[in-house]
């Protein structure tokens, strides 16, 4: 079973498309979303960068994640007797927004010993999803920006 973990971000991934920018220093992935005033609007999106800082590696992925992986995935519940709205008016950021950390990852456990041996990039395994497409990182931290509301 593969544990979804919500990242700490004001915002909810709405796209079909995203788009990623590898480098070896940084890695950019262009995403649309909402804030949570565009989420109850429901008319206006942002456009979305994640910046991520020392990938170890990428994988990018043409399918619904949550349809290739039905039955086999949780998002981890932070609050069960809150509802998505007001857990999110509440905490500012959204438990459900289609960018997770993966608890307990395999593929971290193995690549960890060939990036980084003495843990000192402290990488993470994140996901980000789309509608019919997401990505996979293993890289040590990222930072968001909304580019336009």
């Amino acid at each position: 079973m593969i544990t979804l973990i919500p990242e700490k971000i004001d915002f909810q991934i709405s796209t079909t498309d995203v788009e990623l920018i590898y480098t070896e220093t940084k890695s950019k992935i262009n995403i649309e979303g909402q804030t949570l005033e565009q989420y109850l609007d429901g008319k206006f999106y942002s456009e979305l960068k994640i910046t991520f800082e020392k990938v170890a590696e990428v994988k990018c992925t043409t399918l619904n994640f949550y349809e290739f992986n039905y039955n086999n995935y949780e998002i981890f519940n932070i609050n069960e007797d809150l509802e998505k709205v007001e857990f999110w008016r509440k905490n500012n950021y959204n438990p459900d927004s289609g960018f997770y950390q993966i608890d307990n990852s395999e593929w971290l456990k193995t690549k960890s010993n060939i990036y980084d041996p003495k843990n000192r990039l402290n990488l993470k395994h994140f996901l980000i999803v789309g509608y019919d497409s997401y990505i996979e990182l293993l890289a040590s931290k990222y930072e968001c920006l909304i580019t336009s509301r």
